[in-house]
């Protein structure tokens, strides 16, 4: 069998292969957007090239003949830098938002539309999961978060934002309501203890995420009972007791155990409880001014001063969140910072680096939209484009219409979406190649439950490719030429019907989400790299 080197690995190829195909038949792992099985090469992306030893420029792997004795880079930061370009230039083109603007300005990262979702198509499980994925005490921030997600809802131009924190206050509720468990299950256990000092939000989290995780937790705290400023700082007007004492009572239910009126105040004090335990998690609360520091983990005039992202201190094994390491005014906040503490501390806990860059979520961003785009987008068949709001199951009718209200303005394929992973794999800078303009946002939907928004669509070709080769008619073509290029249907037939039996291939092939079905769409899109 013939061979050819990649990255000085010999690799065995058969009479016909792509260098593509050579290199995936070893698990070499080589980009493509454009690519697919059983259709002719594209070569539209360039994000699949490699440089040939004795060859100028950069080779499309997808079409590529392989050659006896080949010696080829992928791996080099020459090819790198090339892929990036290539791939911010195909951003560049893409006009869509991976997430909706509510979650990203969410301290707590809570994925809104997914919650709004469940609720309208009465799935109390799915409504319950996707809240507490995020959301340790989502009753209670529904009664106390100032929600600085709604002045990020797209809706708020038109007829104002949609309730979201009445969303996750009527899940919690809901779940009350039915007795059920409430809490994911948790995992098996691992043997490890955290301690974690102060018994307020970002400390009640910490210990639910990380009892999720596998970890034994014990709270200590110099109060009498838990809560911190939730029980002690708050009218109970605005939080009443019993819904705090909840959601408490369910991080309970999870093994952790709470040691009230207990105060690390000093350093033997500190020094006894990392002895006892295999990490510990500062969320005291904000230090007084006139008070000296007690410890010797290194602080800041903001509060203990830790790693970005890890909340790892000067000192091994030792972690802090919440107002322990600057002024939290909001209880959201220290809730979000709780969980990613968890999470840093489960890294550690599992021998992963502490100290290690976490990559942050890779998201295009649509910006302000147009009067034309909000009107369509608020349209009322698009607001209730993948929800069924006659089917509330466990939810009150008015919990289902207002969840009803959302655009669904986050991608359907985000999950799965190949860019997105490789734009966070490659670093790219998404503004990079983007002008003052872009494609104008549109989303159509049609009878088959095909969703198509153009905008998105950066032209690799598949679709196009994989209807040709199943002969079906009318099928689709590009139109127009360089940057007004466009795929569509024939002489204005629909999307659905041009593409016939070939649409759910077409829509699992489609690397970016322009072709997405309205339920389920999530987990039919094509994986793209495990760094996604």
């Amino acid at each position: 069998m013939p061979t050819l080197t990649i990255d000085n690995a010999v690799v065995p190829f058969e009479p016909g292969e792509t260098l593509l195909q050579a290199a995936s038949r070893v698990g070499i792992a080589i980009p493509t957007l454009c690519s697919f099985q059983g259709i002719e090469p594209p070569t539209s992306c360039y994000v699949c090239v490699v440089k040939i030893q004795g060859r100028n420029g950069m080779a499309p792997s997808c079409a590529t003949l392989a050659e006896e004795g080949m010696i080829l880079e992928s791996g080099s930061e020459e090819v790198r830098l090339y892929r990036q370009r290539a791939l911010e230039l195909l951003m560049s083109e893409h006009a869509g938002d991976c997430e909706g603007p509510c979650r990203r300005i969410c301290p707590a990262d809570l994925d809104i539309p997914v919650m709004a979702r469940h609720i309208v198509e009465g799935d109390w499980e799915a409504a319950v999961r996707t809240v507490r994925e995020r959301l340790a005490l989502p009753g209670v921030l529904g009664h106390v978060c100032p929600a600085p997600c709604q002045k990020g809802c797209v809706r708020m131009p038109v007829d104002g934002a949609v309730s979201i924190r009445e969303l996750h206050k009527g899940v919690a509720e809901a779940a009350s309501v039915s007795g059920a468990a409430t809490a994911p299950c948790a995992v098996p256990v691992s043997g490890k203890r955290v301690t974690i000092i102060g018994a307020g939000p970002a400390g009640l989290s910490s210990a639910y995420y990380l009892s999720l995780l596998g970890h034994a937790c014990t709270i200590v705290d110099e109060r009498e009972e838990p809560g911190g400023m939730l029980r002690y700082g708050i009218d109970r007007a605005v939080l009443p007791l019993p819904v705090l004492d909840r959601e408490i009572e369910v991080i309970r239910s999870l093994g952790v155990d709470f040691r009230m009126g207990c105060k690390v105040g000093d350093q033997n004090a500190l020094d006894e409880l990392t002895r006892r335990s295999d990490a510990v998690v500062f969320a005291t609360g904000t230090q007084a001014p006139d008070r000296p520091w007690p410890f010797t983990v290194k602080a800041s005039s903001k509060g203990i001063a830790v790693e970005a992202n890890t909340f790892a201190s000067s000192r091994s094994g030792v972690f802090a969140c919440g107002g322990a390491i600057a002024v939290c005014r909001m209880a959201v906040r220290a809730v979000g910072q709780g969980r990613l503490t968890a999470e840093s501390v489960h890294h550690f806990l599992t021998h992963s680096a502490v100290g290690e860059a976490w990559s942050p979520r890779f998201d295009s961003r649509l910006g302000k939209l147009v009067d034309e785009e909000l009107r369509q987008m608020s349209s009322t068949d698009l607001a209730a484009s993948h929800v069924d709001a006659s089917n509330s199951g466990p939810f009150p009718a008015s919990l289902a219409a207002a969840a009803a209200r959302c655009l669904q303005c986050d991608c359907g394929k985000k999950l799965g979406c190949a860019l997105r992973a490789y734009a966070r794999e490659y670093e790219i800078n998404r503004d990079q190649y983007r002008t003052g303009e872009r494609k104008a946002v549109t989303r159509k939907r049609y009878a088959s439950g095909l969703m198509h928004e153009p905008g998105k669509c950066i032209d690799c070709g598949r679709c196009v490719g994989i209807i040709a080769a199943e002969h079906i008619q009318p099928g689709l073509a590009f139109v127009n030429r360089g940057f007004d290029v466009a795929v569509k249907a024939p002489f204005g037939a629909d999307m659905d019907t041009a593409m016939g039996s070939s649409l759910d291939r077409c829509v699992a092939a489609c690397p970016v989400g322009a072709l997405w079905k309205e339920k389920g769409t999530n987990g039919d899109a094509p994986q793209g790299p495990k760094s996604a």
